[in-house]
């Protein structure tokens, strides 16, 4: 008997494949599954909720129209974040920066064992966010992408549409900056 291997194809691509050959219910599910990460992402360029929501809107329609362009050198996700960035680009263009509101930004999960260990990281979540709002908007970026969205450094690097030398770098000067700024919060020199 001939058994021929198949090689699962990953449901992301197959929803942009439907997407692209006029499937709504694609774009639905892809919203679902991307669309809280991509506005934690836009909160975190935009400093601003209800513009994010709106961009956000922008990035699954430019998804929509674009889908029979993905080539499928990255992950969806990493296309989405893409489009994503390019898009908050042009919206703060048209609209004055505000400061970020970290809280917003970050929505993390938590695999807590019990009570006590659920407080000591809500607390430990809490300094963290903190400390990353008094970063560069650059800085808070990079973080965001490595830390909250779990991007690795090819990703980062093509969200950002830069090396991934440059990542590792800066990667490296904004953890070094949440250190220092981390300590100053807690009132110990760095």
């Amino acid at each position: 008997m001939n058994r021929e291997h198949s090689i699962p194809i990953d449901p992301d691509r197959q929803l942009v494949q439907a997407m692209s050959q006029g499937d709504a219910r694609a774009l639905d599910e892809l919203y679902a599954r991307h669309g809280p990460g991509v506005l934690s992402f836009l909160v975190s360029r935009l400093s601003d909720r209800q513009l994010a929501e709106e961009v956000l809107q922008d990035v699954m329609l430019a998804a929509w129209k674009n889908a029979d362009g993905f080539r499928g050198e990255s992950s969806v996700r990493t296309w989405l974040l893409v489009i994503a960035r390019n898009r908050a680009i042009n919206a703060r263009r048209r609209y004055a920066p505000t400061l970020v509101s970290v809280d917003t930004v970050f929505n993390l999960q938590s695999t807590d064992t019990g009570p006590f260990e659920a407080v000591a990281r809500e607390f430990d979540k809490a300094a963290v966010r903190d400390a990353i709002g008094y970063l560069e908007p650059d800085q808070r970026e990079i973080l965001t992408l490595f830390f909250y969205h779990q991007l690795s450094g090819p990703e980062i690097a093509e969200v950002l549409e830069i090396n991934p030398g440059t990542v590792k770098s800066r990667l490296h000067r904004a953890k070094e900056a949440l250190r220092r700024t981390m300590m100053l919060r807690e009132g110990t020199d760095a």
